[in-house]
């Protein structure tokens, strides 16, 4: 009869830990950084969305054509009157 004694202390690699330490790290930095980008793009195309008209930095969602002298109870400019 053959008896085999097995090792119970595991094998380390220092070097190989570290480098996959530094690999797990990297991926983690990525993965935010890629999320972030992602959140920030959904962001901007839904205010897009939900802002159809511009006028001067401010957000207006119907615009109707009054001409030059007509009435206008929103914001008006270049014959076009804007509300909320």
């Amino acid at each position: 009869m053959c008896a085999v004694l097995a090792n119970s202390s595991p094998e380390t690699d220092p070097k190989g830990a570290r480098k996959l330490g530094r690999a797990s790290l990297g991926v983690s930095i990525a993965g935010i950084v890629i999320t972030v980008i992602i959140i920030a793009i959904i962001v901007s195309l839904r205010s897009a969305a939900d802002c159809p008209y511009r006028h001067y930095g401010t957000c207006y969602k119907y615009r109707l054509y009054v001409g030059y002298s007509g009435y206008c109870s929103g914001v008006k400019s270049d014959s076009y009157c804007y509300y909320h």
